[in-house]
């Protein structure tokens, strides 16, 4: 297999190696953060299977109305749906996000540390499953650090080393001007590969999380930076519950008084 050259790959590292703060707001009390085990299923779907539904789900968005470069959250909420919210990264340098949105309570949320991924459209070429895993595997292993803080606290890097999750073999569809600069059209076969975090549901507490990685091969070295201000949201359901049971209780006090 052709390696892929060190500008593609900092291409690739560029989008998806991901160093993001994050505050969960709401008006309710503090609640403790679960992270859940490395390779822990999340409906039905291991944490790896969801990173590929990551890069799917990142691949299917044209700029500029995309959650990838997006700096003021937005666009975070395009195309998020089902179990599992996830958050964009940065683009290294003198990038900087400052992004606002809402999660909604009850869902999962993906955080990739650093994460990187390899296709048969973007080799040009056939691939072999060990190939793509080669691939990848030429990249992560120069992650030289990973970080994470989540409301002050930091978890130990050796603790961040073991949430490396890979992907199964998939495929996507890359829009037209998507924020990678592939080329649109399908993927052939894809693979992913990364340090991502799953965290249970947020519920409507307020939460700090910053998080990220570096990485270095020779000379080359890189790293990003981001900032998101994230609300948890209620369903729009349980708004409704909430919303009948006030209207009851003002119905039965009218019928009191």
């Amino acid at each position: 297999m052709k390696k892929a050259s060190l500008a593609r790959c900092a291409r690739a590292l560029a989008i998806a190696a991901t160093l993001t703060t994050a505050v969960f707001a709401a008006s309710t009390a503090e609640a403790a953060v679960t992270v859940l085990a490395p390779g822990a299923t999340v409906a039905g779907k291991t944490i790896g299977a969801w990173s590929a539904d990551w890069w799917i789900w990142a691949f299917n968005q044209s700029m500029p109305d995309d959650a990838i470069t997006d700096t003021s959250g937005a666009n975070a909420a395009i195309n998020q749906s089902g179990p599992v919210f996830f958050l964009a990264g940065g683009f290294g340098g003198s990038y900087q996000a400052q992004r606002t949105f809402n999660v909604p309570a009850n869902a999962y949320v993906l955080v990739p540390l650093f994460n990187n991924e390899w296709s048969e459209l973007e080799e040009g070429a056939a691939l072999t499953d060990q190939e793509l895993l080669d691939a990848n595997n030429s990249v992560i292993m120069d992650v030289k650090s990973l970080h994470a803080v989540i409301d002050g606290t930091s978890i130990l890097e050796q603790d961040l080393f073991v949430h490396l999750e890979t992907s199964p073999i998939f495929q996507f569809t890359a829009a037209q001007n998507n924020p990678f600069g592939v080329s649109p059209g399908p993927s052939g076969k894809a693979l992913a590969q990364g340090y991502y975090l799953m965290l249970a549901p947020l519920g409507t507490g307020t939460h700090t999380i910053s998080y990220g990685g570096k990485y270095v091969s020779g000379d080359f070295i890189f790293e990003t930076d981001a900032n998101a201000t994230i609300s948890g949201v209620p369903e729009p359901a349980s708004l409704t519950l909430v919303a009948t049971s006030l209207m009851g209780l003002a119905w039965a006090r009218r019928r009191v008084a």
